[in-house]
């Protein structure tokens, strides 16, 4: 399997991910997303946040600056979710977008690959009373370490950048972007 073909798995993995995500979420008693109705005005943008969770270590963060940076080690798995809220407004859209680019290692040689990821976006619309959700999100999964690389090769680390970009009903717009360090395969 060559690296694109590979990389194209890693990005397709997201989807997977992101309906057990949403599964574990709506465990227990789901509550319908909140709506509100669309203002003529609103001089504010929606907010975002980065959601992180470790899926090896269990443990879960929120990053609110935009370009943060986060290491992500070798063969662990990240979910990341760009989380928008806009309790005036609603959410009219949210892209993800990003890039990668990696190093494969083996005896000395080095493969370098970039590729850009597979974009993802939502477009809430409104509803029979022209009520809006308040809140929306899209999910990213990165696990990178063997995957990607020639069999007999080390993951060498990269970089994987992302970037969100959100609107609310009024024209309120908001980016955000994180940076992921991704670790160096330990050799075995």
């Amino acid at each position: 399997m060559n690296g694109t073909a590979c990389h194209s798995y890693l990005v397709r993995f997201g989807f997977p991910v992101s309906i057990v995500v949403l599964g574990f979420s709506l465990l227990g008693c789901p509550q319908p997303i909140p709506r509100v109705s669309i203002p003529g005005s609103d001089a504010t943008p929606p907010t975002m946040v980065w959601q992180t969770y470790n899926m090896l270590t269990k443990e879960s963060g929120q990053i609110m600056k935009d370009g943060q940076s986060l290491d992500v080690p070798a063969g662990e798995q990240y979910v990341l979710t760009l989380a928008v809220e806009d309790l005036n407004s609603g959410v009219k859209d949210v892209t993800l977008n990003g890039n990668v680019q990696y190093t494969c290692e083996q005896g000395g040689q080095v493969e370098n690959k970039k590729f850009p990821l597979e974009a993802q976006e939502t477009k809430p619309t409104p509803d029979q009373e022209n009520k809006v959700p308040v809140t929306a999100a899209l999910v990213y999964a990165v696990e990178f370490g063997k995957m990607g690389c020639k069999e007999n090769w080390t993951f060498g680390g990269g970089k994987l950048s992302l970037a969100g970009k959100a609107h609310n009903f009024v024209g309120g717009a908001e980016l955000r972007t994180l940076h992921l360090n991704l670790k160096k395969q330990l050799s075995k």
